[in-house]
């Protein structure tokens, strides 16, 4: 009998519902780590620049843009909207490159 070897990451494996997720409040836990992650290498000069790249995102009917600050987002509407976004306001945010890549792959998945 030989000796199987499975490499299954469980978490990579589970598909996450948005839904469940907004109403769990992980992603509210998300934006705020990811934010005080920031704060802490970066201060609160960070924050400012990622609210100004919410604010500049371009109309589209369908998207309804985030025009509060990032840290005042309360409701699951407002996460939903960030959900769809985050991506793009994380994009190359800071000049650590590998921070950068971690924080796009945490949203990505």
């Amino acid at each position: 009998m030989t000796k199987k070897n499975y490499n299954i990451n469980i978490y990579k494996a589970t598909v996450i519902d948005r839904m469940h997720h907004l109403d769990l409040g992980l992603y509210d836990h998300q934006i705020t780590f990811t934010c005080d992650l920031l704060k802490s290498k970066y201060r609160y000069l960070i924050l400012n620049k990622i609210d100004n790249r919410l604010a500049n995102i371009p109309r589209h009917s369908e998207l309804k843009i985030f025009k509060n600050e990032i840290q005042t987002a309360n409701i699951a509407n407002e996460y939903q909207n960030l959900i769809k976004i985050m991506i793009f306001v994380l994009d190359d945010l800071t000049e650590d490159n590998d921070l950068n890549k971690i924080l796009i792959k945490a949203y990505e998945d």
